[in-house]
């Protein structure tokens, strides 16, 4: 049987407390609140990684879905190389939560290639411009300068 999840999960941001000594905030998972129907513009600046870097972005409170190039899903894993370098998602959310967090695919001890999320050092910087959010993202390993993906979401 699963594991009953938070009632808060997908509805606030969650910290990486792993990073000591570190004067800003590690996001480990991030929810901006938008309204029921927001767009927004998804950009991928730059990455710096022998991992292949992505995003996973989704509605995970509450009843939703987010609309890319005319497909519609609750999430969707959106990687840096088959994406366009900019793009935008009609996001509808009932409650109003919209969860961000970085993701990357690496080789595995079988040999098969798995997507990676949440580990003990993975996290993302902000750097809040008005209605621009800029990420800069590192997927795992302590000693990092957040520079393995950066990306940005503007809320149009």
């Amino acid at each position: 049987m699963g594991q009953k999840l938070p009632d808060w999960l997908g509805k606030r941001r969650i910290i990486n407390k792993n990073f000591e000594n570190r004067n800003e905030e590690i996001i480990r998972w991030e929810v901006l609140e938008i309204p029921c129907n927001q767009r927004i513009k998804v950009r991928f600046i730059s990455t710096v990684s022998s991992y292949r870097q992505g995003i996973r972005i989704a509605i995970d409170a509450g009843d939703g879905e987010l609309t890319v190039n005319g497909v519609s899903s609750k999430a969707f894993d959106l990687w840096e190389d088959n994406s366009p370098r900019e793009f935008e998602i009609d996001c509808h959310s009932e409650e109003g939560y919209l969860s961000i967090y970085n993701i990357f695919e690496r080789l595995s001890w079988t040999g098969k290639c798995e997507r990676c999320s949440q580990m003990d050092y993975s996290g993302m910087v902000l750097e809040q411009n008005n209605n621009i959010y800029r990420y800069r993202c590192n997927d795992t390993g302590k000693d990092t300068d957040f520079k393995k993906l950066v990306f940005e979401i503007e809320l149009l």
